[in-house]
Order: structure tokens, then C-alpha cells, then sequence
């Protein structure tokens, strides 16, 4: 289930009917999705299911859908699955025979490239987040210049800069709209994802010639 990105009041009114009907609910930090509960008035039992123990936990859970106990599972923002864990927690789910419901909401990849002003785009291409460091990210820096679709990155909000002086080098780029609307998006867009990687669209690049 999708939940805020920097604003509680992006949360819906289908994600806050299933947590208050939910057994457990499963989630990627317990401190985060504790205080997200706590705002709404909700307390219910938590199950942490992060990158680092989510095949053990994924059984865990199964275990009280076997049970039939209804288990939320959440992020700590955005839409969980979607460069967050999930992924093994879904497929383990449906493995055994239960029912996964998606319960849509607040996306970061989508708010991005709805302000990004591409007039010529047709569809995107969601890269998620780029290696960190070393040759694979100089590989995928070099990718992402090549293709010439609209595309959506996630990057940490203090990494922000570096990715985008990364992005320059690779290949210069003209972005869809330079103005100062483009910049305060941008910057808007980097404020409400301070918890979570920053979604950034842009312009086509073009590839330097070779």
C-alpha cells in the first residue's frame, strides 16, 4: 500500500480504511510507520520486512495470512516494491496461494515526470535508483545519456547534486523546461521527498558525438 511522500495529508482514504481493518501491519521501518499510525489515530501490531531480513519476514507474514489475518505491508514512503523491498514478500505471498491487493497512492516516479513539461514525451523509462559508486555507475550514467526517452531517477536528496553533475558530464543536456518553474519543481520536488530518494525527471539528453 502506497503512503505520503513528505505529506501526511497525501494519504487516502482506501489506504487508511485498510490499515484500521488490517491484523498486522507489515512495514520497512517500525519508527516510521509507528509514528505514521500514531498520526492517524491507528495502533496496530508491526512486522518489520527490510532489504536486510525480508525472506525470512515474507514467511513470517505468511504465516498469519495462513492464519487469515489481513497484513498491510507499507514503505516508509511512496509505493512499496518500486526500488523498496516488497518485491520477495509479494512473490512469496502468491506462491502460497494468497491474495496480494495493491491499494494505490502517493508515487514519486509519477509526481516527477507529471512536472517535468516534456511535451514530446511518449511514456517514460523508470531507472529507479543508479549504482552508487565506481565503473557499474559510470556504466549506467553512460546508459542513461544514451537513450533518448524521457526518463525518472531516484537519487538520496544530499546525492543530488553529484547525480546531476554526473549526468552533465556524461552528456550535456538541455532540460524540457529551463525556466524558474522548472527550478522551483525541482527544488519542490527534493523538500518532499526528504526521507525518501528524490524522483527527478528531465529533458533529453543527447549523447555527446563519438
Amino acid at each position: 500500500m502506497a503512503t505520503p511522500i513528505g505529506n501526511r495529508a497525501d494519504i487516502t482514504l482506501r489506504a487508511l480504511h485498510v490499515l484500521g481493518r488490517a491484523d498486522a501491519v507489515a512495514c520497512e521501518d517500525t519508527r516510521v510507520t509507528a509514528q505514521l499510525l500514531a498520526h492517524y489515530g491507528l495502533d496496530k501490531p508491526l512486522l518489520a520486512v527490510h532489504a536486510h531480513n525480508e525472506n525470512e519476514a515474507a514467511a513470517r507474514v505468511c504465516e498469519r495470512l495462513a492464519a487469515g489475518q489481513a497484513v498491510a505491508f507499507v514503505s516508509d514512503a511512496g509505493t512499496p516494491g518500486v526500488s523498496d523491498p516488497g518485491a520477495r514478500l509479494v512473490a512469496a505471498a502468491m506462491a502460497a496461494g494468497h491474495r496480494v491487493v495493491p491499494i494505490p497512492g502517493p508515487s514519486s516516479a509519477l509526481a516527477a515526470i507529471s512536472v517535468a513539461g516534456d511535451v514530446a514525451a511518449q511514456g517514460f523509462v523508470f531507472r529507479g535508483f543508479l549504482p552508487a559508486k565506481g565503473a557499474e555507475r559510470q556504466a549506467a550514467l553512460q546508459g542513461v545519456a544514451a537513450d533518448a526517452a524521457a526518463q525518472v531517477l531516484f537519487e538520496a536528496p544530499h546525492r543530488i547534486e553529484s547525480l546531476a553533475a554526473g549526468l552533465a558530464a556524461a552528456a550535456p543536456c538541455a532540460p524540457a523546461d529551463a525556466g524558474p518553474r522548472a527550478d522551483q519543481a525541482v527544488r519542490d520536488r527534493g523538500h518532499a521527498a526528504s526521507r525518501r530518494g528524490a524522483g527527478l525527471a528531465g529533458g533529453r539528453c543527447q549523447p555527446p558525438a563519438r
